[in-house]
């Protein structure tokens, strides 16, 4: 799972990377954020809130409307009650983004949705389980705020749900962070 996250990260990099000679075409961005996950559904039932931490790549069109995107995400959240333990979730997301209005605004909203793979695994006390990787998808938005010209804050919450075995995983994370690059 490590090695597929780093090829699409790599792969990632390398798209926003082969964009910067089609800079008149399209922009690249790099940036990375972090925040809070909320559980929901039967997963909610058994964990608490969590934390989350979010690496991105990206490349929009000439007029920052549509783009794409890939990010590598990282969530944890501890059991309710007594037990002592933890569910953690490492995955990748290939997304579609929609940023309408003006490139130039200074505050854009933009949708995103898409597809990924997570693992899963759990850890009770000092014993930690075998992990399963699965399919999930995404959809969310966001806004993103210039702080720069080349840089800008985006704050942005998605749903995101796990296909796995018993039940589906589902949570939400609201992560703020910096992106530099792109429209």
């Amino acid at each position: 799972m490590r090695r597929t996250i780093a090829g699409l990260v790599a792969a990632g990099l390398l798209t926003v990377g082969l964009a910067a000679p089609a800079a008149a075409q399209a922009r690249g961005y790099v940036g990375f954020g972090g925040g809070l996950s909320f559980p929901m559904g039967d997963f909610g039932d058994g964990a608490k809130s969590g934390y989350n931490g979010l690496v991105v790549a990206g490349i929009t069109g000439a007029n920052g409307m549509l783009g794409g995107r890939i990010d590598g995400m990282y969530n944890r959240h501890s059991f309710e009650g007594t037990v002592d333990g933890s569910t953690q979730m490492l995955g990748a997301n290939l997304d579609l983004v929609v940023s309408p209005g003006s490139a130039a605004a200074k505050v854009r909203p933009y949708l995103l949705g898409g597809l990924g793979f997570f693992n899963i695994k759990s850890e009770v006390g000092t014993v930690e389980g075998e992990g399963e990787t699965k399919l999930a998808f995404n959809l969310g938005g966001g806004l993103s705020l210039k702080a720069g010209s080349k840089m800008s804050v985006f704050l942005e919450a998605r749903y995101i749900n796990i296909r796995t075995d018993v039940s589906s995983t589902a949570f939400i994370p609201v992560s703020v962070g910096l992106r530099f690059g792109g429209n």
